[in-house]
């Protein structure tokens, strides 16, 4: 049933990053600047990260499967509007709508996981269900070149409206029994009702632990920094800048894609453990903010492809993001934490994408293009997440 409900994250990994190659596209056909586009394709992880608190909840008190085969048809309808659209802002809500059917998508696989796995183990397994998403990444990389070259950008949306049909039906027939507690439970749909209202309050006790505003910090802007160059300037870039291929650049976004199946794994394999992990999280991620430096001044190809993979494989750094999340909060607080540590994650996507679209208005960098400008934007919001973790998580002094 994992398997099942997997099958809708590797969509929801596909929706948003589709479009890291149809940014290229659509640029053209509705003629956007690069504030326009960031905001477009940024509306996904709006809605997407808005209702992961809120999905949260209604799997606590209706279900893993409930919840998932009542808010999923979204993305279907959404990929529809999306694939019929004649304007920026149809477009727009096509990606919200998009956002709202895939909230449910991981934290359902992460409720369920959680259920049945505790400590190291998990952690393997979380790698585990990051890296089975990045097959979606694969959907996005050289199979959208090659559909967008054959029968238009348009062609991308229709296909994953019909697969997210297709995983619904997988998931109605398929995913049963995994909310035996729930459906025990005597409780009317009236009082979960009343239930789920007065449980926003808990996020209340979760916000007053002093490891939670530094924790978020860090969640809010690797997996950001990551999303921004896959799904959104990665194929501009290539095209635009190095004067390569659409094909070329779904080309390296498979690379990408494979890579992103097994560097989580890796990090799940390397977690330093209970204890050890804030020290690893202070170090590693300055990988990535000098990678962005790298990409942002970068003319060689060869350079640019480096530095890239290099933060393809940096940014799954996650998984022990997640696992020292665990660590911090006491069991009976752990899905609501889970459920805000996606918010951030979702949020901070949506953030670094729109920012990096202002960049080149407000850094006004001379004889620059607007790349170096948002990378440079995303180096430095990188620096503040980091540095804000290093002081907020530090563990309290043993007396």
């Amino acid at each position: 049933m994992l398997y099942f409900l997997l099958a809708g994250f590797v969509l929801s990994q596909a929706y948003r990053t589709v479009g890291g190659i149809l940014s290229v596209p659509l640029k053209a056909e509705f003629m956007l600047d690069s504030d326009r586009l960031a905001s477009v394709i940024g509306s996904f992880h709006i809605a997407f990260g808005c209702l992961q608190v809120v999905i949260g909840i209604l799997i606590d008190n209706f279900g893993i499967r409930k919840t998932i085969l009542a808010v999923s048809p979204f993305s279907v309808l959404g990929a529809l509007l999306s694939a019929v659209a004649v304007s920026p802002t149809m477009l727009q809500w096509g990606q919200i709508l998009l956002g709202f059917g895939c909230a449910p998508a991981f934290l359902a696989c992460i409720v369920l996981m959680a259920r049945h796995f505790s400590g190291k183990q998990f952690s393997i397994m979380y790698a585990f269900a990051l890296g089975s998403g990045s097959l979606g990444l694969i959907f996005t990389s050289t199979p959208t070149a090659w559909l967008v070259g054959q029968f238009g950008w348009r062609s991308c949306f229709y296909l994953l409206a019909f697969l997210s049909f297709l995983t619904w039906l997988l998931i109605y027939f398929g995913v049963r029994g995994v909310d035996s507690a729930l459906a025990a439970s005597s409780l009317s749909v009236k009082q979960k009702i009343v239930v789920a209202l007065r449980s926003i309050s808990g996020y209340k006790a979760l916000l007053k632990i002093r490891e939670t505003p530094g924790i978020l910090s860090l969640v809010f802007v690797i997996y950001a920094a990551f999303l921004t160059l896959r799904g959104l300037w990665l194929g501009p870039l290539l095209v635009e800048r190095h004067h390569a291929s659409l094909v070329f650049a779904g080309n390296l976004a498979l690379l990408l894609s494979i890579i992103s199946v097994f560097s989580p794994m890796l990090f799940g394999r390397l977690d330093p453990g209970p204890g050890k992990r804030y020290v690893y999280l202070c170090i590693q991620p300055w990988v990535l903010v000098i990678a962005f430096i790298v990409l942002a001044f970068s003319q060689q190809l060869w350079l640019s492809i480096v530095a890239i993979m290099v933060i393809a494989v940096a940014a799954a750094n996650t998984v022990w993001q997640l696992a020292d999340a665990k660590e911090v909060y006491p069991q009976d607080m752990q899905g609501r934490a889970i459920a805000l540590f996606n918010t951030s994650l979702f949020l901070g996507a949506s953030f670094m994408q729109w920012i990096s679209g202002k960049a080149h208005d407000w850094l006004s960098l001379q004889g620059e293009d607007m790349f170096t400008s948002a990378f440079l934007m995303t180096a430095f919001v990188l620096s503040a997440g980091i540095t804000a973790y290093i002081i907020l998580r530090r563990p309290a002094r043993r007396v």
